[in-house]
């Protein structure tokens, strides 16, 4: 900023002159700031009103325009303590007979007590004998097998019954294993099997297989053949097909490791041939180490080295065959040491499939089922339970028989259970403990006695119908009278909002009030308001034509007060909660229970009509967004351009306010000239 003179010479109050000079200059500006304030407190009115008028469209307007909004119904129950009912607007009215026979269940197993202080205690400790035995988990969700070591304890068993899909733990006060389904309904019940020996049987055949040097192809093809044997007897369709899938994934696996090492031994061959051909001729160490590896990788794509490696695959590759190479071949392809190869020759996949087979029907037995009934595991023994097999024994009265499966003497079980149903006869299942038939959901609580079945009857519930009309006109009400209130506002003809300076001059609750009259008359007989109300007003006054009558909601006794001064609010006669016109007859209430249809064509058409209505007072335009009642763009851009005023014009006072100093400063340094002249003058003449 330049320096300014300010009144030395003239003893002006410069400052104070040009602050004179500019308040005046700035109205302009002033008047710019404040209508951009009201845009901003109408933007701000409007946005809260939108708010209103949409809630209003999607959750009342809307639903109630649906035919459905009139067809809720209610279900009364003879004996509650039964069963409870709820029925959509699908349920066909009428009276009903039920019979619950039977309310799903989940599946608990709580094991006998064991003598271990925590779940940290390892199963080889209960029992010796455990290690090796391999248990079957089954769920919903899939099949699970938990292998016993010397090191399982119970947590790890627990653990995987939950990593199952089951509710699992160990209790250390009752010391006992608390196992359950953790839904209702025979779809979700579990078993758990063990069979002893099956693990050192698996073994016994993945070891037999080679199984952890086949490519993973193979071992694909062995996994689901194992898969296969668990389920499988011995001597089935289904053992056989695993057995073939066994000794081709095995001879695979052969054929390859004999080319594997045949290759390998024919390059090595290769190579020392001319490694010492090199050395003999003279040839430095490294670069005969160079030139035959070039000369054996070259060399083992023809035909003779082909030859070759196929009559080491037929005749193997014996310990002197491979003593014969020299030291340094020896050290190059063998470098973890060599091994013969075991020769092909009179092997093929019926060879095998013979070899696999006492290996393979180990397995199958120690996983059968029949294993299982016969012997029982051992571990599950040990940890207070039993064999829990798919089909659990029921006794007489449905529950578990305990003795056919062998439980061990304190363990408990309840056999998972759908809910089951008669229903006007027919019979009705569900996995849960509601059942869902023709519009009804059935809650069900206790059984019912033998052929003593109770009744529900399912009709129109006309008070939930008759509450989702009221509320709908009370949210219509709460929003119209605003809107009648924002439109009839007092004028605030003379009120502009307040500079800084004026509210300085104010106290915070004159200013409070001040503003707020203001804001309170911003939307007074605005046209885009007035238009929604005249909109809105005219659909709830509109007629709709059904079965050769013209229907209003005056029909049913939805009217608008006497008096004027509430702009068209609507009311239910015979409400109770109106105060004004509880006496009144209950039209609507009467109409819904006698005549559902004429309600119902009645309202949607109405409802619909303002839903239309309303749908097109929010179109998105060139001046309003979607779903926007008022000219949510045109005011954006209107305060842009208010902002754009406002620089200018304080760009503009900013040039005027320095031009003023300027003349000031002209003025004294003139009078700063004139000054020194009259010295000048005054000292010539002797002043």
């Amino acid at each position: 900023m330049p320096i300014r003179m300010s009144g030395l010479i003239t003893g002006l109050d410069t400052e104070g002159i040009i602050k004179e000079l500019m308040s005046a200059q700035s109205l302009k500006k002033t008047k710019v700031v404040k209508e951009k304030t009201k845009l901003e407190w109408k933007q701000a009115k409007w946005s809260d009103l939108n708010k209103k008028l949409t809630n209003l469209y999607n959750n009342y307007v809307s639903k109630m325009q649906l035919s459905t909004a009139y067809k809720a119904k209610k279900a009364n129950v003879s004996d509650d303590s039964k069963a409870k009912v709820s029925a959509s607007v699908s349920a066909v009215n009428g009276n009903y007979t039920m019979e619950v026979k039977n309310v799903a269940t989940s599946q608990y197993l709580t094991g006998a007590v064991l003598g271990a202080k925590s779940g940290s205690a390892k199963l080889s400790d209960l029992d010796p004998a455990l290690v090796g035995e391999e248990l079957t988990i089954k769920t919903a969700s899939g099949t699970t097998k938990f292998a016993v070591d010397k090191n399982t304890t119970i947590n790890d068993f627990t653990k995987a019954l939950r990593n199952a899909g089951l509710n699992a733990s160990y209790d250390t006060d009752q010391k006992r294993l608390f196992i359950s389904s953790k839904e209702t309904g025979l779809e979700n019940a579990f078993s758990i099997t063990g069979s002893a020996g099956a693990f050192e049987k698996k073994s016994d055949l993945l070891n037999a297989l080679d199984y952890a040097n086949m490519s993973q192809d193979n071992k694909k093809i062995v996994d689901r053949a194992v898969e296969s044997l668990q389920t499988a007897g011995v001597g089935t369709d289904k053992y056989e097909a695993a057995l073939d899938s066994l000794a081709q994934a095995s001879y695979a696996h052969k054929n390859d490791t004999a080319t594997k090492a045949a290759t390998t031994y024919v390059k090595a061959k290769l190579y020392d041939t001319k490694y010492q051909e090199l050395i003999s001729a003279g040839t430095d160490a490294d670069q005969a180490e160079k030139e035959a590896t070039e000369w054996a990788n070259k060399q083992i794509g023809e035909e003779t080295s082909k030859q070759d490696i196929n009559t080491y695959v037929f005749n193997g590759i014996s310990a002197s065959d491979l003593a014969a190479l020299g030291t340094e071949a020896t050290a190059k392809y063998y470098p973890g040491g060599a091994a013969p190869s075991d020769a092909m020759q009179g092997v093929d996949q019926t060879t095998v499939r013979a070899s696999l087979g006492t290996v393979a029907s180990d397995y199958a037995n120690a996983s059968s089922q029949a294993n299982i009934a016969a012997g029982g595991s051992k571990a599950l023994k040990a940890l207070g339970l039993t064999d829990i097999p798919d089909n659990i024994p029921l006794d007489a009265d449905g529950k578990v028989d305990k003795t056919a499966l062998g439980a061990p003497a304190g363990m408990e079980m309840i056999a998972a259970a759908d809910s089951e149903i008669l229903l006007n006869g027919a019979k009705l299942t569900s996995s849960t403990s509601t059942v869902s038939a023709n519009g009804l959901s059935i809650d069900l609580i206790g059984k019912t006695k033998e052929d003593e079945p109770i009744t529900f009857s399912v009709a129109n519930d006309v008070d939930s119908i008759y509450d989702s009309v009221k509320g709908f006109l009370k949210e219509y009400n709460e929003v119209m009278k605003e809107m009648n209130t924002l439109y009839n506002a007092e004028s605030a003809k003379g009120y502009e909002p307040l500079t800084s300076e004026e509210k300085e001059a104010m106290t915070e609750e004159d200013v409070k009030l001040w503003e707020e009259k203001i804001k309170d008359s911003l939307l007074r007989n605005d046209d885009t308001l007035r238009g929604i109300m005249q909109g809105m007003r005219n659909a709830m006054m509109g007629t709709v034509s059904y079965n050769g009558r013209n229907y209003a909601l005056s029909s049913f006794g939805i009217m608008t007060s006497t008096n004027y001064k509430e702009g068209g609010l609507l009311h239910i006669y015979g409400d109770k909660d109106d105060s004004v016109y509880a006496d009144k007859d209950d039209k609507l209430k009467k109409a819904i229970a006698d005549d559902p249809e004429a309600v119902i064509a009645t309202m949607t058409g109405i409802f619909g009509n303002l839903r239309k209505v309303m749908a097109d007072k929010m179109a998105g335009s060139q001046t309003s967004s979607a779903l926007t009642f008022y000219e949510d763009i045109k005011m954006k851009d209107d305060l842009k351009q208010y902002e754009k005023d406002i620089k200018s014009w304080e760009d503009k006072l900013a040039e005027i306010e320095d031009s003023y100093y300027k003349k000031f400063t002209a003025m004294e340094t003139a009078m700063a000239k004139l000054q020194s002249q009259q010295s000048s003058l005054s000292s010539l003449f002797g002043g």
